[in-house]
């Protein structure tokens, strides 16, 4: 169960400060981090826009996460690339994904992603690749409640022949409110094939146009989340961490470019 332990790791990643900031709920977002949280949400970029992030789980490097992201989007499409990386030289797990997005009426839309995983345990385990899927939908019943939701690896790819080694399977399903352009609130369930249900809630209150600021809460694992935004024209520097009772402290930090249609 070596390599199935590492992909478990990299798939309770949650890249981007915003989503670690407001406990692991982005489902029915839609920026430029919805190219790792559901796809969907890619159709509303309002130009191309990109984004580099770095976590240190548990304030050791030997657990950093670091990842970035381009999207396009164009008429009622969107296209993203993306990459993320867990661990170090003797212990590494990375993703490379496309993902394709398409806004299929005004308030529906869709998207699919396919995954190259590498997968790198010391010199007696060697290294390991497969491929994987997912995708998601994102329905804006109104101009204050979006519904989403997200699958991811439903076919359980095979890492290794030995103990039939898999990726887990994660679905994810929630919404979000708005209850004016300052503030909203989001909460999704999340269901992985080898652990139970847990919960994601998560709060965004915009004091001001530039500065934002949220908190979070999550279940299995149970861990509480902060943070902040900082809007600069077309730049988003966000920062946040998570909290642990057991391991402590999750800090990342995360820089979005949004761009605008010309």
């Amino acid at each position: 169960m070596i390599f199935s332990n590492a992909s478990c790791l990299l798939a309770q990643d949650t890249p981007g400060a915003r989503a670690i900031g407001l406990g692991g709920s982005a489902i029915v977002l839609d920026d430029v981090w919805s190219g790792f949280h559901n796809q969907a949400g890619l159709v509303y970029l309002k130009g191309l826009s990109a984004g580099v992030f770095y976590e240190n789980r548990f304030s050791l490097n030997e657990l950093a996460t670091r990842g970035a992201i381009v999207a396009l989007p164009f008429g009622n499409n969107a296209f993203s690339l993306s990459y993320k990386s867990f661990g170090y030289s003797a212990f590494s797990n990375s993703k490379a994904s496309l993902a394709y997005a398409l806004k299929m009426s005004e308030k529906f839309s869709g998207g699919i992603q396919i995954n190259y995983h590498s997968f790198r345990i010391g010199e007696n385990y060697g290294t390991q690749q497969t491929v994987s899927f997912e995708g998601g939908f994102q329905y804006k019943m109104t101009s204050k409640l979006t519904l989403g939701a997200h699958i991811y690896n439903p076919t359980r790819a095979k890492i290794a022949d030995f103990n039939d080694e898999r990726i887990a399977s994660v679905l994810r399903a929630g919404a979000g409110y708005k209850f004016s352009e300052k503030l909203q609130l989001l909460g999704e369930v999340r269901k992985a094939s080898d652990s139970d249900a847990g919960l994601r809630l998560g709060i965004e209150y915009w004091p001001v146009e530039q500065i934002a600021v949220r908190g979070g809460f999550g279940s299995e694992p149970s861990m509480y989340s902060f943070g902040f935004g900082w809007k600069l024209k077309t730049f988003q520097v966000d920062a946040a961490a998570s909290f642990h009772q057991v391991l402590g402290f999750s800090p990342q930090l995360s820089l979005t470019y949004n761009g605008s249609k010309k």
